[in-house]
Protein backbone atom coordinates (compact mmCIF):
# COMPACT_ATOMS: atom_id res chain seq x y z
CA UNK A 1 0.00 0.00 0.00
CA UNK A 2 1.27 3.65 -0.99
CA UNK A 3 1.31 5.49 2.19
CA UNK A 4 4.38 7.84 1.88
CA UNK A 5 5.15 10.69 0.01
CA UNK A 6 1.45 10.54 -3.03
CA UNK A 7 0.29 14.22 -3.45
CA UNK A 8 -2.92 13.34 -3.70
CA UNK A 9 -5.18 11.72 -1.93
CA UNK A 10 -5.22 10.85 2.03
CA UNK A 11 -3.95 7.49 4.15
CA UNK A 12 -7.49 7.23 4.62
CA UNK A 13 -8.46 7.00 1.21
CA UNK A 14 -5.47 4.69 0.12
CA UNK A 15 -6.34 2.41 2.97
CA UNK A 16 -10.01 2.69 1.80
CA UNK A 17 -8.60 1.41 -1.83
CA UNK A 18 -6.74 -1.21 -0.37
CA UNK A 19 -9.56 -2.77 1.66
CA UNK A 20 -12.43 -1.55 -0.68
CA UNK A 21 -12.88 -5.03 -1.84
CA UNK A 22 -13.43 -6.66 1.70
CA UNK A 23 -16.54 -4.77 2.18
CA UNK A 24 -17.71 -6.39 -1.44
CA UNK A 25 -16.74 -9.44 -0.64
CA UNK A 26 -18.58 -9.78 3.06
CA UNK A 27 -21.83 -8.19 1.75
CA UNK A 28 -21.99 -10.85 -1.01
CA UNK A 29 -20.57 -13.75 0.98
CA UNK A 30 -21.71 -15.51 4.02
CA UNK A 31 -18.77 -17.87 5.27
CA UNK A 32 -19.82 -19.76 8.04
CA UNK A 33 -17.97 -18.22 11.76
CA UNK A 34 -16.08 -20.70 13.08
CA UNK A 35 -17.70 -19.48 16.49
CA UNK A 36 -16.58 -17.18 19.07
CA UNK A 37 -14.02 -18.63 21.42
CA UNK A 38 -15.24 -19.71 24.73
CA UNK A 39 -11.75 -18.94 26.08
CA UNK A 40 -9.00 -16.79 24.38
CA UNK A 41 -4.99 -17.98 24.41
CA UNK A 42 -2.19 -15.39 24.39
CA UNK A 43 -0.05 -17.17 21.36
CA UNK A 44 2.01 -14.30 20.70
CA UNK A 45 3.93 -11.47 23.05
CA UNK A 46 5.34 -8.53 21.12
CA UNK A 47 7.55 -6.75 23.15
CA UNK A 48 4.95 -8.13 25.96
CA UNK A 49 2.08 -7.22 24.53
CA UNK A 50 -0.02 -10.11 23.64
CA UNK A 51 -1.64 -11.58 20.25
CA UNK A 52 -4.49 -13.76 21.43
CA UNK A 53 -5.66 -16.24 19.17
CA UNK A 54 -9.08 -14.63 19.21
CA UNK A 55 -7.17 -12.18 17.40
CA UNK A 56 -5.53 -14.47 15.26
CA UNK A 57 -9.12 -16.18 14.19
CA UNK A 58 -10.39 -13.22 12.98
CA UNK A 59 -7.33 -11.31 11.23
CA UNK A 60 -7.65 -14.86 9.57
CA UNK A 61 -11.05 -14.74 7.92
CA UNK A 62 -10.63 -10.76 7.49
CA UNK A 63 -7.38 -12.05 5.14
CA UNK A 64 -9.46 -14.74 3.69
CA UNK A 65 -12.04 -12.29 2.33
CA UNK A 66 -9.65 -9.65 0.83
CA UNK A 67 -7.19 -12.55 -1.26
CA UNK A 68 -10.34 -15.07 -1.82
CA UNK A 69 -9.08 -17.65 0.75
CA UNK A 70 -5.62 -17.46 -0.86
CA UNK A 71 -4.15 -16.25 2.68
CA UNK A 72 -2.74 -18.28 5.84
CA UNK A 73 -3.09 -18.50 9.35
CA UNK A 74 0.62 -17.26 9.64
CA UNK A 75 0.37 -14.46 7.15
CA UNK A 76 -2.63 -13.28 10.19
CA UNK A 77 0.17 -14.08 13.24
CA UNK A 78 2.78 -11.86 10.88
CA UNK A 79 0.61 -8.77 10.33
CA UNK A 80 -0.48 -8.92 13.60
CA UNK A 81 2.60 -8.97 15.09
CA UNK A 82 3.63 -5.79 12.32
CA UNK A 83 0.72 -3.85 13.66
CA UNK A 84 1.71 -4.20 17.14
CA UNK A 85 5.27 -2.63 16.29
CA UNK A 86 3.69 0.05 14.22
CA UNK A 87 1.62 0.84 16.82
CA UNK A 88 4.24 0.72 19.66
CA UNK A 89 6.65 2.84 17.53
CA UNK A 90 3.58 5.51 16.57
CA UNK A 91 3.48 5.74 20.40
CA UNK A 92 6.97 5.81 21.08
CA UNK A 93 7.02 8.87 18.77
CA UNK A 94 3.71 10.61 20.28
CA UNK A 95 1.78 10.15 17.18
CA UNK A 96 -1.76 9.29 18.51
CA UNK A 97 -4.53 8.17 15.74
CA UNK A 98 -8.15 9.60 16.56
CA UNK A 99 -10.97 7.13 17.03
CA UNK A 100 -12.30 9.32 14.56
CA UNK A 101 -9.64 9.43 11.85
CA UNK A 102 -10.08 5.19 12.35
CA UNK A 103 -14.15 5.53 11.91
CA UNK A 104 -14.07 8.08 8.77
CA UNK A 105 -11.64 5.62 7.25
CA UNK A 106 -13.95 2.61 7.71
CA UNK A 107 -17.04 4.89 6.62
CA UNK A 108 -15.12 5.62 3.67
CA UNK A 109 -14.70 1.76 2.91
CA UNK A 110 -18.15 1.33 3.36
CA UNK A 111 -19.03 4.29 0.93
CA UNK A 112 -17.10 3.19 -1.87
CA UNK A 113 -18.47 -0.42 -1.27
CA UNK A 114 -22.12 1.26 -1.73
CA UNK A 115 -23.03 0.17 1.92
CA UNK A 116 -23.42 2.36 5.18
CA UNK A 117 -20.76 1.83 7.74
CA UNK A 118 -23.63 -0.03 10.04
CA UNK A 119 -24.23 -2.33 6.49
CA UNK A 120 -20.57 -2.83 6.79
CA UNK A 121 -20.63 -4.34 9.99
CA UNK A 122 -23.09 -6.38 9.49
CA UNK A 123 -21.19 -7.91 6.33
CA UNK A 124 -18.57 -8.69 8.24
CA UNK A 125 -20.35 -10.28 11.14
CA UNK A 126 -22.28 -12.63 8.91
CA UNK A 127 -18.62 -13.23 7.95
CA UNK A 128 -17.31 -14.52 10.88
CA UNK A 129 -15.21 -11.28 11.20
CA UNK A 130 -15.54 -8.54 14.40
CA UNK A 131 -15.78 -4.91 12.25
CA UNK A 132 -13.31 -3.92 15.71
CA UNK A 133 -10.33 -6.19 13.91
CA UNK A 134 -10.79 -4.30 10.21
CA UNK A 135 -10.76 -1.15 12.57
CA UNK A 136 -7.53 -1.89 14.41
CA UNK A 137 -5.95 -2.54 11.14
CA UNK A 138 -6.53 0.48 10.10
CA UNK A 139 -5.68 2.70 12.97
CA UNK A 140 -2.16 0.34 12.69
CA UNK A 141 -1.68 1.60 9.06
CA UNK A 142 -2.66 4.73 9.86
CA UNK A 143 -0.34 5.61 12.32
CA UNK A 144 2.43 3.44 10.07
CA UNK A 145 1.57 6.30 7.35
CA UNK A 146 2.42 8.93 10.20
CA UNK A 147 5.74 7.35 11.50
CA UNK A 148 7.19 7.02 8.51
CA UNK A 149 6.29 10.45 7.04
CA UNK A 150 8.06 11.85 10.04
CA UNK A 151 11.07 9.50 9.82
CA UNK A 152 11.95 9.85 6.14
CA UNK A 153 9.96 12.76 4.48
CA UNK A 154 13.26 14.44 4.22
CA UNK A 155 15.07 11.72 3.05
CA UNK A 156 13.34 11.03 0.21
CA UNK A 157 14.62 12.97 -3.00
CA UNK A 158 14.20 12.28 -6.61
CA UNK A 159 16.59 14.18 -8.91
CA UNK A 160 15.33 15.87 -12.35
CA UNK A 161 18.01 13.05 -13.84
CA UNK A 162 15.95 10.34 -12.60
CA UNK A 163 12.71 12.11 -13.42
CA UNK A 164 13.81 12.63 -17.10
CA UNK A 165 14.81 8.71 -17.61
CA UNK A 166 11.88 7.02 -15.86
CA UNK A 167 9.87 9.31 -18.04
CA UNK A 168 11.39 8.54 -21.24
CA UNK A 169 11.01 5.01 -20.89
CA UNK A 170 7.27 5.51 -19.53
CA UNK A 171 6.33 7.87 -21.70
CA UNK A 172 8.79 9.45 -24.62
CA UNK A 173 10.13 12.75 -24.61
CA UNK A 174 7.63 14.38 -27.16
CA UNK A 175 4.28 13.15 -25.12
CA UNK A 176 6.22 14.14 -21.06
CA UNK A 177 6.25 17.66 -22.96
CA UNK A 178 2.48 18.07 -24.10
CA UNK A 179 0.51 18.64 -20.72
CA UNK A 180 2.34 21.77 -18.33
CA UNK A 181 1.66 22.39 -14.98
CA UNK A 182 0.33 25.96 -13.59
CA UNK A 183 0.57 28.03 -11.01
CA UNK A 184 -2.04 30.43 -9.86
CA UNK A 185 -2.12 33.67 -7.84
CA UNK A 186 -5.63 33.97 -6.11
CA UNK A 187 -7.52 36.59 -4.31
CA UNK A 188 -10.54 35.30 -2.09
CA UNK A 189 -13.41 36.83 -1.27
CA UNK A 190 -16.25 35.80 0.82
CA UNK A 191 -19.82 37.26 0.77
CA UNK A 192 -20.81 36.58 4.56
CA UNK A 193 -23.66 34.89 5.13
CA UNK A 194 -24.89 35.95 9.26
CA UNK A 195 -25.49 32.81 11.58
CA UNK A 196 -28.79 31.50 11.41
CA UNK A 197 -29.72 33.99 8.42
CA UNK A 198 -33.47 34.50 6.74
CA UNK A 199 -33.97 33.01 3.18
CA UNK A 200 -34.05 36.59 2.36
CA UNK A 201 -30.48 37.57 3.94
CA UNK A 202 -28.97 34.02 2.07
CA UNK A 203 -30.12 35.41 -1.49
CA UNK A 204 -28.92 39.19 -0.84
CA UNK A 205 -25.66 37.74 0.20
CA UNK A 206 -25.50 35.51 -2.77
CA UNK A 207 -26.92 38.60 -5.10
CA UNK A 208 -23.82 40.51 -3.45
CA UNK A 209 -21.33 37.49 -4.12
CA UNK A 210 -22.63 37.40 -8.04
CA UNK A 211 -22.38 41.49 -8.09
CA UNK A 212 -18.50 40.98 -7.00
CA UNK A 213 -17.75 38.27 -9.61
CA UNK A 214 -19.56 40.79 -12.74
CA UNK A 215 -17.27 43.73 -11.51
CA UNK A 216 -14.26 41.67 -11.47
CA UNK A 217 -11.86 42.80 -13.64
CA UNK A 218 -8.40 41.80 -11.75
CA UNK A 219 -6.94 41.12 -8.53
CA UNK A 220 -5.77 44.76 -8.31
CA UNK A 221 -9.21 46.61 -8.48
CA UNK A 222 -10.35 44.06 -5.80
CA UNK A 223 -10.89 46.13 -2.77
CA UNK A 224 -12.37 48.88 -4.48
CA UNK A 225 -15.23 46.62 -6.03
CA UNK A 226 -15.60 44.82 -2.51
CA UNK A 227 -15.99 48.64 -1.00
CA UNK A 228 -18.95 49.25 -2.98
CA UNK A 229 -20.49 46.13 -1.82
CA UNK A 230 -22.36 45.05 1.48
CA UNK A 231 -20.67 41.97 3.25
CA UNK A 232 -18.11 41.33 0.40
CA UNK A 233 -14.72 40.96 1.97
CA UNK A 234 -11.22 40.53 -0.10
CA UNK A 235 -8.71 38.24 1.80
CA UNK A 236 -5.03 37.86 1.31
CA UNK A 237 -3.77 36.87 -2.32
CA UNK A 238 -1.92 33.35 -1.98
CA UNK A 239 -0.34 31.17 -4.43
CA UNK A 240 -1.35 27.41 -5.36
CA UNK A 241 0.32 24.80 -7.50
CA UNK A 242 -2.26 22.69 -9.73
CA UNK A 243 -1.55 19.85 -7.69
CA UNK A 244 -3.11 21.85 -4.93
CA UNK A 245 -6.05 22.03 -6.45
CA UNK A 246 -9.31 20.05 -5.07
CA UNK A 247 -12.87 20.32 -4.90
CA UNK A 248 -15.01 22.03 -6.54
CA UNK A 249 -13.63 25.27 -5.66
CA UNK A 250 -10.46 23.48 -7.60
CA UNK A 251 -12.67 22.99 -10.61
CA UNK A 252 -13.85 26.19 -10.69
CA UNK A 253 -10.48 27.98 -10.61
CA UNK A 254 -8.69 25.69 -13.05
CA UNK A 255 -11.99 26.76 -15.28
CA UNK A 256 -11.59 30.35 -15.04
CA UNK A 257 -8.66 32.88 -16.52
CA UNK A 258 -6.56 34.92 -15.34
CA UNK A 259 -8.39 38.29 -14.76
CA UNK A 260 -11.77 37.01 -14.03
CA UNK A 261 -12.81 35.21 -10.60
CA UNK A 262 -15.05 31.87 -9.73
CA UNK A 263 -19.07 31.39 -9.64
CA UNK A 264 -19.81 31.77 -5.98
CA UNK A 265 -19.48 28.48 -3.87
CA UNK A 266 -21.80 28.39 -0.45
CA UNK A 267 -19.02 27.83 2.69
CA UNK A 268 -19.37 28.06 6.18
CA UNK A 269 -18.63 31.70 6.40
CA UNK A 270 -21.12 32.34 3.39
CA UNK A 271 -20.45 32.32 -0.87
CA UNK A 272 -16.74 32.15 -1.29
CA UNK A 273 -15.34 33.87 -5.49
CA UNK A 274 -12.09 33.38 -6.13
CA UNK A 275 -10.36 35.73 -8.16
CA UNK A 276 -7.31 34.76 -10.42
CA UNK A 277 -5.08 36.87 -10.71
CA UNK A 278 -2.50 34.73 -13.05
CA UNK A 279 -2.04 31.78 -14.43
CA UNK A 280 1.82 31.00 -15.00
CA UNK A 281 3.13 27.71 -16.52
CA UNK A 282 5.92 26.04 -14.12
CA UNK A 283 9.26 25.81 -16.05
CA UNK A 284 10.47 22.57 -16.67
CA UNK A 285 7.01 20.61 -15.41
CA UNK A 286 4.52 18.39 -16.72
CA UNK A 287 1.57 16.75 -15.24
CA UNK A 288 3.50 13.47 -17.09
CA UNK A 289 6.66 14.43 -14.95
CA UNK A 290 5.08 15.01 -11.75
CA UNK A 291 3.07 11.52 -11.59
CA UNK A 292 7.03 9.75 -12.08
CA UNK A 293 8.42 11.83 -9.84
CA UNK A 294 5.28 10.81 -7.42
CA UNK A 295 5.84 6.85 -8.53
CA UNK A 296 9.53 7.37 -7.52
CA UNK A 297 9.13 8.88 -4.33
CA UNK A 298 6.43 5.81 -3.52
CA UNK A 299 8.83 3.36 -4.08
CA UNK A 300 11.82 4.69 -2.82
CA UNK A 301 9.89 6.07 0.12
CA UNK A 302 8.18 2.28 0.56
CA UNK A 303 11.45 0.32 0.72
CA UNK A 304 12.47 2.72 3.89
CA UNK A 305 9.35 2.15 4.91
CA UNK A 306 10.11 -1.97 4.60
CA UNK A 307 13.76 -1.68 5.86
CA UNK A 308 12.42 0.32 8.98
CA UNK A 309 9.87 -2.40 9.89
CA UNK A 310 12.84 -5.21 9.63
CA UNK A 311 14.46 -2.67 12.42
CA UNK A 312 12.00 -2.82 14.36
CA UNK A 313 11.63 -6.28 14.75
CA UNK A 314 15.08 -7.30 14.87
CA UNK A 315 15.18 -4.87 17.57
CA UNK A 316 12.47 -6.82 19.71
CA UNK A 317 11.12 -9.06 21.68
CA UNK A 318 8.69 -11.99 19.89
CA UNK A 319 7.88 -14.38 21.72
CA UNK A 320 5.93 -17.43 20.44
CA UNK A 321 3.60 -19.53 22.83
Amino acid sequence: MNILYRRSGTVRARIAVRVAALAFAGAMMAVPASGTLAQTAIKVLVNNEPVTSYDIDNRSRLLNLTTGGKAGRQQAVEELINDRLKLQEAKRRNINVADTEVQRAFATIAERAKLSPANLEKALRQSGVDPATLKARIRAEIAWGEVVRSRFRASVSVSEREVADALAKKTGTSQAAQQAVFSFELQPAISIVPAKATKAQEAQALNQANAYRSRFNGCDGSLEVAKSLKGVVVKARVLREEGQLGGEIGDAILATEAGKATKPIRTEEGYQIIGVCARKTIQGQTKAAEEVRDELSNQRGEMMARQYLRDLRALSVIETR
